[in-house]
């Protein structure tokens, strides 16, 4: 049961406002000695010769040559019989778009309508980055398929382990120098590891992780294919599926205590199958006791999970933010043959019986978009995709663009923060526990949004 996660959410109410907090830029919030009044006659403006009336009779702009603190300014005039308000003049700026040319197929971070849905039904990625656009501090393993690290729209966000000698290629796994050099156990794992071959090239063979390493963290405004929720973040790929899809559990536990052990801010984990298994269970509370926020995709079965089991994502362990896939109508998804979603690349082969996306109302916890997804692919390609798996990466990017924004806050202040932070729809009511899709815009904005 996760109904726990609203008492959380009261403890993190006590304790944000203390938390640091690192802006993407500092930009003036006013203009200095500057400050709009508005009076209840006008006329009391005359002994004011450096005001501007600004339309209406009675609102005004007050400028002070005297170097006064605009804070103390306001607190003066304020105090003034015939003052009904002052406040300063505020600055606002442009809403910040990149120039990544396929941005606007991403409706998953901008929904205007553009593929035919409901304008705004999407993450508000965008008045989001008016906050904050991520930060190279902040560490996202995915664990998949591994991840095309040439790409051109990721490269620049990949991870390297800092412990260990570079390549001499920073593209050839065989140009390493052949030495664990941190002795982690692990021989050149500069750029992660494949636990599937049991070598240092977590290369995506699939299509899989790469396209969820997209949507977390594509290059922004590069220029280049798309965006993902963060313009900057590093990216850990972790391979433990094969190029077929399928992985081991013995793999899964070597892979996420890997990047546990290097401090995993996030993981994304666009992956399910099998049965309960404690070991795994485990692995997952190792990660929880490292910091690790465990985000996982609630499967495509179009099954409820409080009444069928879906795992990773039901584990009862309070790191793991179980995620559910909306349409761009806000919907809960569906997809895959027969629900008109195109390609279903969180199924990884497997036939659903019902394709769409599980829910449960004690068991799911959110929902992001996950229908037609377009997203980055190996080989420097771009496709669109369709899952509960398209929808992870979406809430592991939110998860890590708030952790730039407010890096005090620990593992499980981060996830209630986040499960404050959803926008409630009605379709959604009962079939999970926020009953809303997760916005990027109010996980980064203080104060914390009200819980639903």
């Amino acid at each position: 049961m996760k109904k726990w996660w609203s008492v959380l959410c009261l403890l993190l109410l006590a304790t944000m406002f203390s938390a640091q907090t690192t802006k993407q830029e500092e930009r003036p919030l006013f203009i200095p000695g500057e400050v709009v009044v508005r009076v209840s006659d006008p006329s009391l403006m005359a002994a004011m010769p450096s005001s501007k009336s600004l339309g209406p009779s009675d609102i005004f702009v007050v400028k002070d040559t005297t170097g006064k603190d605009v804070n103390a300014l306001v607190d003066e005039l304020q105090s003034r019989p015939g003052v009904i308000y002052a406040e300063p003049n505020y600055l606002y700026y442009a809403s910040e778009t990149p120039n990544d040319p396929q941005f606007s197929q991403l409706w998953g971070l901008n929904n205007t309508g553009q593929t035919g849905g409901a304008a705004d039904a999407d993450i508000d990625a965008v008045e989001a980055w008016d906050v904050q656009k991520g930060s190279a501090d902040i560490l996202v393993a995915v664990i998949d398929t591994g991840v095309d690290y040439k790409h051109p729209d990721l490269a620049a966000n990949m991870w390297t382990n800092p412990g260990e000698d570079p390549w001499a290629d920073p593209n050839d796994p065989t140009s390493g120098n052949g030495i664990d050099d941190d002795n982690n156990g692990f021989i050149d794992d500069w750029r992660g590891w494949d636990f599937v071959n049991r070598d240092n090239d977590p290369f995506d063979d699939n299509v899989h992780g790469t396209h969820v390493a997209g949507t977390i963290g594509a290059v922004g405004n590069n220029g280049i294919g798309v965006t993902g929720v963060n313009w900057t973040v590093e990216i850990m790929p972790l391979k433990f599926l094969s190029s077929s899809g399928s992985g081991s559990l013995s793999d899964a536990i070597e892979a996420i205590t890997y990047a546990a052990r290097f401090g995993a801010h996030v993981m994304n984990n666009s992956w399910g199958g099998g049965g309960r298994s404690q070991a795994l269970e485990d692995a997952i509370k190792f990660a929880n006791q490292q910091g690790s926020l465990f985000v996982a995709a609630a499967g495509n079965n179009g099954t409820d999970n409080d009444a069928t089991p879906n795992y990773p994502s039901n584990y009862e362990v309070e790191n793991v933010l179980a995620v559910a896939a909306i349409d761009h109508e806000g919907n809960l998804a569906v997809f895959g043959s027969g629900g008109g979603g195109g390609i279903c690349g969180g199924c990884l082969g497997e036939v659903l019986p019902v394709p769409g996306s599980n829910y449960g109302a004690t068991t799911v916890d959110l929902a992001a978009p996950g229908k037609n997804i377009l997203s980055t692919t190996p080989n420097n390609g771009y496709q669109s995709l369709s899952g509960t798996s398209m929808a992870t990466p979406h809430v592991a990017g939110i998860a890590a663009l708030t952790l730039a924004q407010f890096p005090a806050l620990t593992n499980v202040q981060l996830k209630n923060r986040l499960m404050a932070s959803v926008d409630v729809k009605s379709g959604l009511q009962g079939k999970m526990v926020t009953g809303g899709i997760l916005n990027a815009f109010k996980a980064v904005s203080a104060p914390l949004a009200a819980a639903p």
